[in-house]
């Protein structure tokens, strides 16, 4: 595609609305013939023009009848998007370079069954094709390779279907309104992670005890004596008590001054990603200290300083 072209796109998707949910109506649904289509189309004027000039009456009638079965196609075509409503959601939070997934979900109301093809508008991705049956709700799921840290909006999606003869191509191009965060990318640091993961040298540390330090979500090979009973008793959540000395050793902190000789800001926040990945899989106690901020020990510690990593320096 030429750039000229793919500016006008561009512009021309954003300005469609951003929306929630999206219902699609006559002014959404967009028509063309498919190359079967226009092949057909000139057939059929080549027909007519014979038809014309020698006056064959079962010429006039193939023209006719193929003129015909394009109109019949287009309001076919257009059945197949009109009164679809969609709606998107984001899948789990990814590191950078790994594939983000959306979730869609189609809702057809309508006792038509619907053959239908969806993409993302800018050319990531593959195609999906998905038949959706009268009165029943599915859900799609469409991935693209997340780039840069930080919030990754889900792009327009293209709906489309040139069902049943492929002659006429119906496509939408609706505007969701969904979003995924996306960590930095774990960068080895053996010079403070592992080893510091070992001994307790990757920072200043602090003295931990065997006392109650706070609940977290249940982890696979968590022992009876960590399940908190009388939460799962209340609440029937699986979680799990986090104690000062559980994991043996003391709390380690991820300074962000560990990198002071660190020029590049995207380095640093990948390396401390990969040590608190590190922490969390050697199941240590761990601080995270960044110039605008700290995170200690807490429910979904994880996710808090990858989150507090991939937004560093841009607006939540």
């Amino acid at each position: 595609m030429s750039p000229f072209r793919d500016r006008l796109r561009r512009w021309l998707w954003q300005r469609q609305p951003l929306e929630e949910r999206c219902q699609l109506s006559q002014r959404r649904i967009y028509l063309l013939p498919t190359r079967f289509g226009l092949l057909l189309l000139a057939v059929a004027l080549a027909v007519w023009v014979g038809a014309l000039n020698y006056q064959v009456s079962l010429a006039y009638a193939l023209a006719f009848w193929i003129a015909s079965l394009v109109l019949v196609a287009v309001l076919m075509a257009y059945r197949q998007l009109s009164d679809l409503s969609l709606r998107a959601e984001p899948g789990a939070a990814v590191f950078a370079g790994e594939r983000a997934v959306f979730r869609l979900w189609l809702d057809n109301r309508q006792p038509l069954q619907r053959q239908l093809r969806l993409r993302l508008g800018e050319g990531e991705g593959e195609a999906v094709d998905c038949l959706l049956e009268g009165g029943s709700e599915i859900r799609v799921e469409l991935a693209l390779a997340s780039g840069r840290r930080g919030w990754l909006a889900l792009p327009p999606c293209v709906v489309e279907s040139d069902a049943p003869f492929g002659l006429i191509r119906a496509w939408a191009v609706p505007r969701l309104r969904a979003r995924l965060l996306v960590y930095p990318a774990p960068l080895p640091d053996a010079a403070r992670g592992r080893s510091g993961g070992d001994d307790g040298s990757g920072g200043a540390a602090r003295p931990g005890g065997d006392d109650f330090s706070h609940l977290d979500s249940y982890r696979h090979g968590d022992t009876p004596r960590q399940i908190a009973w009388k939460v799962l008793a209340r609440r029937d959540v699986l979680a799990s008590k986090r104690f000062v000395g559980d994991s043996g050793a003391e709390e380690l902190l991820l300074d962000w001054r560990d990198y002071g000789r660190e020029p590049d800001v995207e380095r640093r926040l990948s390396r401390l990603a990969w040590r608190v990945e590190e922490c969390e899989r050697r199941r240590r106690r761990y601080r995270l200290l960044l110039p605008d901020g700290e995170i200690g020990p807490q429910p979904r510690q994880r996710e808090q300083a990858l989150a507090a990593l991939a937004l560093f320096g841009r607006d939540a």
